[in-house]
């Protein structure tokens, strides 16, 4: 059976999330040179041992993926092709958990694999406590989801009980904010890993360059980070909007109105990078307008750039890495207002002219 949950499941899973993997091992391997790339992974390794902070958050991500992971095969076993999974359910318990639990350790190899250096060089360096920390939270992290697992193929039919019941009051939800909807209620685990690593970056680029921090732009390459780091939040909606809001482009409503809307969506995405950028930067309001023009065009580009590569993940990520080059070109020579007003107007024109002409259906 095993054999067969990997021919299955695992394939695709690890085929579905294939711009995720390849996006987050650029960011672990792709931006440092390869001369330094062990330093800086030992470095990276001893920062997360010395802080109980971000060995938190560091398990926080890994639960966040392995969350990923369950509701993924959750969502399979609804299919009627993965009917037979629940006849395991005749089989001992004992070997359905660990069946269970070899299924997840496999999906959860990424985290296994980068967890074998990891725990060298705590325990070269003396960090038994927190290494044992890190077996205890990834031992209990693959037996949770593996246990529910259990739990969903075991006694899903037994009804569940509702103890208290409320009514919450309805409001009409007007269509510009469907997009976001759709994020909070089915990417809700992307959402907050974006959210999660743009403030780790933004943090870390602060940090790095506290020396310096009054100059604009540190503020504007912590910017960047936090917009890269919604790269692939961008790619899913723009996913939902090929998949189930192309009826949207029949409605009666002006391309002004429209382009107002879908950079309504973009800011409000944003908001939570703007707030913690405005306490960083002391209330300087031309800092302020700066950061937030940036961020905003950051976003506005990456969604150009998928509609003209028709949201091809593989062509998304060599753009994503030219994107970052020209941005941050842009910000050490100081055009990065004219860099904000050209993607403003390119926006705009876009809008004006193409938006309307492409057929999400040829993508």
């Amino acid at each position: 059976m095993l054999k067969l949950f990997l021919k299955t499941l695992s394939k695709e899973f690890f085929a579905a999330h294939a711009g995720l993997f390849l996006f987050g091992f650029y960011l672990l391997f792709g931006i440092v040179e390869a001369a330094q790339l062990i330093s800086y992974h030992k470095t990276l390794m001893l920062l997360i041992y010395s802080s109980p902070l971000i060995l938190f958050l560091v398990v926080l991500c890994w639960a966040l993926y392995a969350i990923k992971c369950f509701f993924f095969v959750k969502k399979q076993l609804k299919l009627e092709s993965y009917r037979f999974v629940f006849l395991i359910g005749a089989s001992e318990r004992k070997i359905q958990f660990r069946l269970w639990l070899k299924l997840y350790a496999v999906l959860f190899l990424p985290v296994l694999l980068y967890l074998v250096p990891l725990v060298y060089v705590g325990l070269s360096y003396g960090y038994y406590g927190s290494v044992f920390a890190v077996f205890l939270s990834v031992l209990g992290i693959l037996s949770a989801v593996s246990g529910y697992m259990f739990r969903i193929i075991n006694y899903s039919h037994v009804p569940v009980k509702v103890y208290l019941k409320t009514s919450l009051p309805q409001w009409s939800k007007p269509y510009w904010t469907w997009p976001f909807y759709y994020l909070l209620k089915e990417q809700t685990l992307m959402l907050v890993a974006s959210k999660v690593l743009s403030f780790a970056l933004f943090n870390a680029t602060m940090w790095v360059f506290a020396d310096v921090a009054g100059d604009v732009r540190v503020a504007m390459i912590g910017i960047l980070a936090a917009v890269l780091s919604h790269g692939m939040l961008i790619h899913a909606l723009m996913k939902n909007e090929l998949d189930r809001l192309s009826f949207t482009r029949s409605l009666p409503i002006t391309l002004a109105s429209r382009l107002g809307h879908q950079v309504m969506v973009l800011l409000l995405l944003f908001v939570p990078e703007i707030i913690f950028y405005i306490l960083k930067s002391d209330g300087q309001l031309l800092h302020i307008a700066y950061g937030l023009g940036f961020g905003l065009s950051g976003l506005m580009g990456l969604q150009m750039i998928l509609y003209w590569i028709n949201l091809d993940q593989d062509e998304y990520l060599k753009w994503l890495l030219g994107f970052f080059f020209v941005s941050m070109f842009v910000v050490l020579t100081h055009y990065y207002l004219l860099y904000i007003l050209l993607v403003f107007f390119s926006y705009i024109g876009y809008f004006s002219f193409f938006y309307y002409r492409k057929d999400l259906k040829e993508i």
